[in-house]
């Protein structure tokens, strides 16, 4: 501590530079946190003095808040330059005031920490009972939900297999086997579209365009609207790799509904995949113009998304 409790203002200013010094480059100062908060109290009785006097101080003060709060934030590594024993040593010595908060950073730290932990536990105790009812629950599942995913799976496989293989009598074996798998599916939920569009889509691969229509009708009964069924139907064609006639239904939609965003979006993602950037950024364009106005809150940090990857990848020739 100071002798002298009569500082002068150009003391205290001098004072507070060595302290921001010491504060800025906290982790080397090993060994010197007392003398840290030492300094600390000295600023503090030199002001006090001036502010007795109703002294005007702002400049000193504001500088001397913004490395408090540096000080503060860095409580861990002060303790840990310190040292608790220290900490409570200087503290008994000194019995300093409460309003001198410096001299209890290790007690605040200790109770965040604390406060952390429990924060820790809670999160992970919340997140194992969620995991647990989600187990709980699949298991609990009916046998024949069980099986109408396990279906789904499996098809869902089996359509990527499709469009990775190359020997086209394996890939129409496992074109039948689709058939086969929405067929059982429907015999467990009827009420359920999906299969009937998979199906459909499937039949107009093979070339059976009766069986298509009639899977597509059915599947056009369950839905709520005409648009419903022609954005899935949409969806399983660019699934199957069947781009146009994906296009083709999208294209209906926005015949009707000009600000589909569910349209707009696949189809930009259609158009990306055909490499046509210009055209998908139309797209999403659109989309993000729409979200926004709809403040569809989750579309529009991913739609910015898809047209900043998007730009990346234009040629450098165009505009």
């Amino acid at each position: 501590m100071a002798e002298n409790p009569h500082l002068s203002l150009d003391d205290i200013r001098n004072l507070i530079e060595i302290y921001a010094k010491k504060v800025a480059n906290l982790k080397d100062q090993k060994g010197n946190g007392i003398e840290i908060l030492r300094i600390r109290t000295d600023i503090e009785r030199g002001l006090n003095s001036f502010r007795s006097k109703n002294a005007s101080l702002d400049p000193e003060e504001t500088r001397l808040g913004n490395f408090d709060s540096l000080l503060k934030k860095q409580s861990r590594l002060l303790v840990k330059i310190t040292g608790k024993k220290s900490f409570i040593d200087q503290r008994a010595a000194l019995n300093p005031p409460a309003d001198h908060w410096w001299w209890w950073l290790d007690t605040v730290y200790e109770k965040n920490r604390k406060k952390v932990i429990k924060k820790n536990l809670l999160q992970f105790g919340i997140f194992f009972v969620i995991l647990f009812l989600v187990y709980f629950t699949l298991l609990r599942l009916p046998p024949q939900e069980r099986r109408y995913l396990d279906l789904n799976s499996s098809i869902e496989k089996k359509i990527d297999q499709s469009l990775i293989e190359t020997d086209q009598d394996i890939i129409i074996n496992i074109y039948y086997d689709i058939i086969q798998e929405c067929e059982e599916a429907l015999t467990l939920f009827p009420e359920r579209p999906v299969p009937l569009l998979i199906k459909g889509a499937i039949a107009e691969k093979l070339n059976n365009s009766s069986e298509a229509q009639a899977s597509f009708n059915q599947a056009l009964s369950l839905y709520p609207s005409q648009e419903d069924f022609l954005l899935d139907r949409a969806t399983w064609y660019f699934r199957l790799g069947m781009k146009n006639q994906a296009k083709d239904s999208l294209s209906t939609v926005l015949k009707e509904n000009p600000d589909s965003l569910g349209a707009l979006n696949l189809l930009g993602t259609i158009y990306e995949d055909e490499n046509n950037f210009i055209e998908a950024l139309k797209a999403y364009a659109r989309v993000l113009e729409l979200a926004e106005n709809q403040n569809q809150t989750t579309m529009i940090p991913v739609t910015k998304m898809k047209i900043a990857m998007l730009q990346l990848r234009l040629p450098m020739s165009l505009p």
